[in-house]
């Protein structure tokens, strides 16, 4: 009895392991963090299609890329991560998200540089691998 109870345990943790993986982060209709070309830099999207181990993401600023599975994250931006955002000098500068919208795609930052508070969209924000 013990056995089975251990390796029941042994599975159930093993399981939730899997669910915090990249390769499970890709069903249609999940927001993830994906590489877009071949930048080192995640950009938030959602999942528009799969097949096999393809994934299309619907990325937040409107483009549209297939990826591998193995290179998209689940979504885990939340207020206190760390991001880098677009101002509006067209240059990426480090920020911290202060809070989110209820929309999900809404955020105020605070850059890093100088303190300033900006209210932006997810589609002008990326995080680093």
């Amino acid at each position: 009895m013990r056995k089975i109870g251990f390796r029941t345990n042994a599975l159930l943790a093993a399981g939730a392991l899997l669910a915090v993986t990249p390769a499970h982060a890709q069903n249609v209709g999940d927001w993830v963090l994906a590489p877009w070309e071949d930048s080192d830099n995640l950009f938030p999207g959602v999942v528009v299609a799969r097949s096999g181990q393809r994934v299309t993401v619907r990325f937040d600023d409107g483009t549209t890329e297939v990826r591998l599975a193995e290179d998209v994250r689940p979504y885990t931006w939340r207020p206190g991560s760390r991001i880098e955002c677009m101002w509006t000098d067209g240059e990426w500068y480090e920020a911290t998200i202060v809070a989110m919208g209820d929309d999900g795609t809404s955020l105020r930052i605070r850059y890093d540089e100088d303190g300033t508070m900006q209210n932006t969209q997810t589609g002008k924000c990326r995080t680093r691998v």
